[in-house]
């Protein structure tokens, strides 16, 4: 018999990924960038709003883009991202203004997820972020090809 993973609580949950960013996305790569450069400055403003959508996926309507950065959405580990991703391309065109994106335990070429999520962010805040790195960094010099177009939509 399979012993049951311990179900976490949203503040647990919170913790635990507050942790993961900092051990995982804020340190420096051997490019001397780290994973994502903003993760660091979202983290210590509290500029996150985590939402539980483990048995509720409208959660995403609460995301609150005026006073946060990003929305994290927990979803637990589900075995089939596909639904979810259908969804979030519903959510694209319900509300132009932000973008939604799975981070996974599958997803990510630098780093990959504990558990499956949704992010969201204002599409204008996210693509001056992607603009400034590409004009006056050489952050995006080290990525492969193929995962610089998955993430710039190309």
């Amino acid at each position: 018999m399979k012993a049951n993973k311990p179900h976490m609580t949203l503040d647990e949950f919170q913790t635990k990924f507050l942790q993961f960013a900092e051990q995982q996305v804020e340190p420096l790569k051997d490019d001397g960038y780290p994973v994502c450069p903003y993760a660091k400055s979202a983290r210590i403003k509290r500029a996150l709003q985590f939402l539980d959508g483990r048995t509720d996926i409208t959660v995403m309507d609460n995301f609150d883009h005026k006073t946060f950065q990003m929305g994290i959405v927990w979803l637990g580990d589900i075995d089939d991202i596909t639904p979810i991703e259908k969804i979030c391309e519903e959510y694209r065109k319900k509300n132009p203004h932000l973008l939604y994106f799975t981070s996974t335990r599958q997803s990510g070429h630098f780093v990959k997820n504990f558990t499956d999520c949704v992010f969201i962010q204002r599409a204008d805040d996210l693509l001056l972020k992607r603009k400034h790195l590409h004009d006056n960094t050489k952050y995006y010099d080290s990525w492969p090809k193929e995962y610089y177009k998955l993430i710039m939509g190309h």
